[in-house]
């Protein structure tokens, strides 16, 4: 594949495109990639309750994955939430955010989650209304979190650097933030050039050049790009010391 498929902070690499092979109705029908709405009701960022004095804000994107059962899997789930401490120093014991990943079985609307890593067994609720993405609701200590299915369309970005005499620069580390705060990111390797697909709209692309290189005042970073539908092509510019 040339490009990584929408690659999200999280403990796997997660695509909107689940494999829907296999699987029961009720998985195939919740399966996909979901993006946290609210905690405890309230949209992001939305600040949760305080530990050790230390006020606590979620402001990033949480992720929630269900991937359907196929011939030779089964299905899995994944999922991350982070917690920002506005406090410093941040002291030890602070939540500042958790992850899980294992299998997952539904019925009806109630999911039955059990962990592969250690986190045990438990229960999420999906919701569904007529003409909107189903929803997924679980609580983790004390805070309730929703997630909403994203069904936007998705496009992919492929990245070229180029230094002040046109030769590719390998060793660029790249970080995108996609519509709705989702990020992903990796490094332009002996290819050339990195791609990563995301949700359609505003796209901001941050370069680190690798050692011996600089950029330059002309050339934007962050800068911005517009993800379409299909694929998109794109350059920047780094300075060789």
């Amino acid at each position: 594949m040339r490009y990584r498929p929408l690659v999200l902070v999280s403990t796997f690499g997660l695509s909107a495109c689940s494999s829907l092979l296999g699987g029961d109705d009720a998985e195939k029908r919740f399966a996909g990639f979901y993006i946290l709405e609210s905690v405890d009701g309230t949209a992001l960022p939305a600040p949760v309750a305080p530990q050790q004095g230390c006020p606590r804000t979620v402001r990033k994107v949480a992720t929630f994955s269900l991937n359907a059962a196929g011939p030779d899997v089964r299905a899995m789930y994944d999922w991350e939430i982070r917690i920002d401490a506005d406090c410093q120093p941040v002291p030890a014991g602070v939540f500042q955010g958790a992850n899980d990943v294992g299998n997952w079985n539904s019925q009806s609307t109630n999911l039955s989650l059990t962990s592969i890593v250690g986190q045990g067994a438990y229960t999420a609720s999906v919701e569904e209304n007529a003409g909107s993405p189903p929803a997924i609701i679980f609580s983790y200590l004390g805070n309730t979190y929703r997630f909403r299915r994203m069904d936007d369309p998705t496009g992919v970005v492929f990245v070229k650097v180029f230094d002040q005499f046109g030769q590719p620069v390998e060793g660029v580390v790249l970080h995108f933030t996609f519509r709705y705060g989702l990020e992903g990111g990796g490094t332009i390797g002996p290819a050339l050039e990195f791609g990563t697909s995301g949700p359609v709209g505003e796209c901001t692309i941050l370069m680190t050049p690798p050692s011996g290189y600089e950029v330059p005042a002309s050339q934007p970073n962050p800068f911005t790009v517009t993800v379409v539908e299909g694929a998109i092509d794109v350059q920047a510019t780094l300075t060789k010391l």
